[in-house]
């Protein structure tokens, strides 16, 4: 009777010790499931910023085909008229390009800012698993 008392003991341990493993485990998939729409979130934003620094580079490139195409004009047109109205449309370029390198700027910076967040949940994702993991293995022993 002792002996079936001691087995019974152990056993109502160890189904205690399941019982909270499959909590962790599910609380760790549910940890997970949420770092993977996070992870997911700071991707999509990584692509778009990501893809407005590419139109901005494009952007910028044309603003200095543009500007160059007029210094060449200047250099050939003798009439202060003309030149002048060159001029013109050089600053009025120069003052896009600027405002487009700012946008810039501050697009390559909110990049920087979500490499470094995307990161870190990346990190955090893998700290999960390997805590899902031990406790798999904790409960196959």
């Amino acid at each position: 009777m002792a002996a079936l008392t001691a087995e019974v003991r152990q056993l109502r341990v160890a189904i205690e010790q399941l019982a909270r493993s499959q909590a962790e485990t599910q609380t760790l998939g549910m940890t997970l499931s949420a770092q993977q729409g996070r992870i997911l979130q700071v991707t999509q934003q990584l692509d778009a910023v990501r893809k407005e620094i590419a139109a901005a580079s494009a952007g910028s490139q044309g603003f200095e085909a543009q500007l160059a195409g007029f210094r060449d004009e200047i250099s050939r047109v003798t009439e202060p008229g003309q030149r002048a109205g060159f001029e013109s449309a050089m600053r009025g370029i120069e003052a896009e390009r600027s405002r487009l390198e700012l946008e810039l700027q501050q697009a390559r910076s909110r990049e920087n800012d979500l490499s470094r967040a995307l990161a870190l949940e990346e990190d955090s994702w893998s700290d999960t698993l390997e805590r899902m993991e031990q406790i798999t293995q904790q409960g196959r022993r």
